[in-house]
């Protein structure tokens, strides 16, 4: 219900109140008004927004003088004044406000598939501009509440956050807050001043998305990263290793014994610099899986224990007939006391070992012992 009053203020205001609508409507001629120092006062008559009033005591004058009043009501029958005037504070302090959000983002480059984006974080504003900021949103307000407008800004800046974050690739936002929160502070700050508010700061405090996709992007990141590949590839070789050890039977022992040491050997192929600063292979190595030890690949029979490869065994497993008698030894080199001999060929098989570096105590062709 309309009341008179001859004194207008702003009374018990709190901390976090931004606006206040005074209660009295039907004001007198030479009302007082007290705007506080922080705030100003929205003069609003006949629906128009008609002034502003700065800080401070001001007196103003109105069509609701008490006589001329009182003869509207004779004379048209009036139940009240036709002469309204509406006054609205507005404080101009900084405000701090809170925001949330669930959407979609990408989550990196090549990583078509968008993942869940859950991200909140605070932001600082505050009102500069009164006719702009009257008209975009005190207009569009049910009542005008403090509660009325914490709602509005809520909802405006998820939605402006929503909409430009997810412009942005998830893993950058996670690795950098800092650089996310002033690209997005940028990219918003404009919509806020388009209603007369200055955003003053944005803080993204946290981004995550669900543990399901924060899986698929840990996979598509570690296979596509430099060493992805080799990685998978210890990761197959364990599982195999795993399934060797684990097998009752016979066919994974012998597939993993003839696959086991390839894999290996590929894993271990790094290019080296040689001597005189160009890149040199280096030659391929396999270990027996016997006692251990490296062997060139591929190899028939271990230069240190003499044992057949897995090639060998799986070549020789179909037959029956046992390995012909190998021919008689060629005279060997006569080497000093105390050291190996040196063959530059097997005096068995006659196959090349002049290329190792000293000869092996097993011919890595025959098996044959050598010395």
């Amino acid at each position: 219900m309309a009341s008179k009053t001859n004194v207008v203020t702003w009374d018990n205001q709190g901390p976090d109140d931004i606006i206040y609508a005074c209660e009295h409507d039907d004001l007198r001629t030479l009302t007082s008004v007290t705007v506080p120092e922080h705030a100003v006062a929205i003069f609003v008559r006949d629906g128009q927004l008609t002034g502003v009033l700065e800080p401070g005591r001001h007196l103003i004058t109105s069509s609701n003088i008490p006589w001329l009043t009182k003869l509207y009501n004779l004379a048209l029958g009036y139940k009240e004044t036709p002469f309204k005037v509406q006054i609205i504070f507005v404080s101009q302090k900084m405000f701090n406000g809170k925001w949330g959000i669930r959407g979609m983002i990408k989550a990196a480059p090549g990583y078509e598939v968008p993942i869940t984006l859950m991200a909140n974080g605070d932001y600082q504003f505050r009102i500069n501009d009164i006719p702009v900021f009257y008209t975009q949103v005190l207009g569009g307000l049910q009542s005008y509440t403090t509660g009325d407008l914490n709602a509005f800004m809520r909802g405006f800046i998820n939605e402006q956050v929503t909409q430009q974050l997810t412009k942005q690739f998830y893993m950058d936002v996670l690795n950098n807050l800092e650089k996310a929160s002033t690209t997005t502070k940028v990219m918003v700050e404009q919509y806020f001043q388009q209603r007369g508010i200055e955003l003053l700061a944005l803080k993204i405090a946290e981004v995550r998305t669900t543990e399901e996709d924060q899986q698929k992007v840990f996979e598509f990141l570690q296979f596509n990263s430099a060493n992805g590949e080799a990685f998978r590839r210890y990761e197959i070789m364990e599982s195999m290793a795993n399934a060797i050890g684990t097998s009752e039977g016979g066919a994974a022992m012998g597939t993993g014994m003839l696959l086991f040491p390839q894999m290996y050997q590929q894993l271990q192929q790094q290019p080296v610099q040689g001597i005189q600063g160009g890149q040199a292979a280096q030659q391929p190595t396999t270990m027996c899986p016997y006692c251990g030890s490296p062997n060139p690949y591929p190899y028939k029979f271990c230069n240190n224990c003499g044992k057949p490869s897995p090639q060998m065994q799986m070549q020789q497993a179909p037959q029956a007939q046992p390995q012909p008698a190998p021919a008689q030894p060629a005279p060997a080199q006569t080497a000093p006391a105390g050291d190996a001999p040196r063959f530059n060929n097997c005096p068995y098989c006659g196959q090349n070992i002049s290329g190792l570096p000293k000869t092996p105590k097993f011919c890595p062709y025959c098996s044959e012992q050598l010395y």
